[in-house]
């Protein structure tokens, strides 16, 4: 929006400063006559996303949201193009957590502290999980605000654990013991999800609960630091408790695992638990629960709406269109959904009652861990995963593989010129 500077025209002073005013009202789109913003959303086509952009189109006066929903592969291409050429055609849109990262990276994105800051009591933006935050941000900068957000927890057959006298692990030590005591010929100690992009999700949390992560703050290896040697150890350990045929178990397979009553615990995604209680699927209805993953550092993911560093529009009443629409009572109607981003929503008690996981979102959330900050992890990460399940499996020693798979991967961010 842009003001037009003043000339001699004849008109009143009190009539200049009246005609200001209404286009200043214009500007921030409010006002008796203020004038109608047309706003571009981009995003990922989903149920979730879908209501939100509902929301959206009715979150403020005068302001009319035209939404463009589409697979993730398209979307990104689009964003990509458009981000890159510094085009306006494209004023808010949707990101996940590698997202927001190369584009933050990038200096297409519009920081948003400035405007936290402002609005911070009126929408209550305190309210926000802190990791589902960390998630938006890049940088020491927050770049988004959180839609839904999505971790594992540990679940776990209650039935299985009360008649052996068991009680949710909260120590790898624990974990371990209870897989071996549960372990059977018809029931799996823990379900290993290792197929695809298990692997990244799996090694996440042994690495950051008990290693070092996968990186340091210069981008250098530390998955084979002495502690994180010791962590895919671990991991392989459990391997002897998971069931057969492990390696090509993604997520739907070991959901299928826990509806039939095959295994007794393991890492699953909140948008798997609803799966456990299906009446014409699960034979274990009302007998999964879940506890937090012992020691944390599981993996935390989150979708966030973010405004582009070329909108033309006015960025403080774009970021009050994302605030207003993410309100409480919003993230409280779509909790069915989606995880809410929301602590106040999060602990609702009406909603702890029909999702049994509520009880211990919050407190996992917290201790969970996002996936390094930077453009190129999703690529490196392939590189080091296939050395992980090389390691599990013992097609290599855990030592060798690790140091192999942090050689080629500064190889690979050496030829990227990450390191400076």
């Amino acid at each position: 929006m842009t003001q037009q500077g003043g000339s001699k025209t004849g008109l009143s002073r009190r009539t200049v400063l009246g005609a200001a005013g209404t286009m200043a009202a214009s500007a921030y789109g409010f006002g008796a006559q203020a004038q109608e913003m047309n706003v571009r959303f981009v995003g990922e086509r989903y149920p979730a996303l879908e209501f939100y952009v509902k929301k959206l189109q009715g979150a403020l006066p005068n302001v009319k949201v035209t939404a463009d929903l589409m697979p993730n592969a398209p979307l990104k291409e689009l964003q990509t193009i458009t981000l890159s050429s510094g085009a306006d055609s494209i004023d808010i849109m949707l990101g996940n957590d590698l997202t927001i990262a190369n584009f933050a990276q990038n200096g297409w994105l519009e920081p948003l502290d400035e405007y936290i800051a402002k609005h911070k009591d009126e929408y209550k933006l305190d309210d926000f999980a802190k990791m589902a935050m960390s998630s938006a941000s890049f940088g020491g900068k927050v770049y988004g605000l959180p839609v839904l957000t999505n971790t594992q927890l540990m679940a776990y057959r209650q039935d299985l654990f009360e008649a052996k006298g068991l009680k949710p692990p909260t120590s790898f030590e624990e974990y371990i013991a209870a897989a071996g005591a549960l372990n059977s010929p018809s029931v799996a100690g823990t379900v290993m999800t290792l197929k695809g992009d298990g692997v990244l999700n799996e090694g996440h949390w042994y690495l950051n609960a008990l290693g070092d992560g996968w990186f340091d703050a210069s981008k250098k290896p530390v998955f084979n630091s002495a502690k994180g040697i010791a962590a895919i150890e671990t991991m392989k350990s459990l391997t002897h408790f998971a069931p057969r045929g492990y390696t090509a178990n993604g997520n739907d397979e070991s959901t299928i695992l826990f509806q039939q009553g095959a295994a007794a615990m393991g890492m699953q995604w909140l948008t798997r638990t609803a799966a456990m209680d299906r009446q014409d699927q699960s034979k274990v209805i009302g007998k999964i629960n879940w506890a937090p993953p012992p020691r944390g550092g599981q993996v935390v993911v989150a979708d966030s709406f973010a405004i582009s560093k070329f909108s033309s529009r006015n960025k403080d009443t774009l970021f009050r269109l994302l605030a207003a629409t993410l309100s409480p009572a919003n993230q409280r109607e779509g909790a069915s959904l989606a995880c809410p981003t929301r602590v106040s929503v999060l602990e609702d008690p009406e909603l702890r009652q029909r999702f049994r996981y509520y009880n211990v979102l919050v407190p996992a959330l917290d201790k969970g861990a996002i996936f390094p900050k930077f453009a190129e992890f999703k690529e490196v990460s392939e590189t080091v995963t296939r050395r992980i399940l090389q390691a599990v499996t013992g097609e290599m020693p855990v030592k060798e593989a690790l140091h192999t798979g942090a050689k080629e991967a500064e190889d690979f961010l050496t030829r990227r010129g990450v390191y400076k």
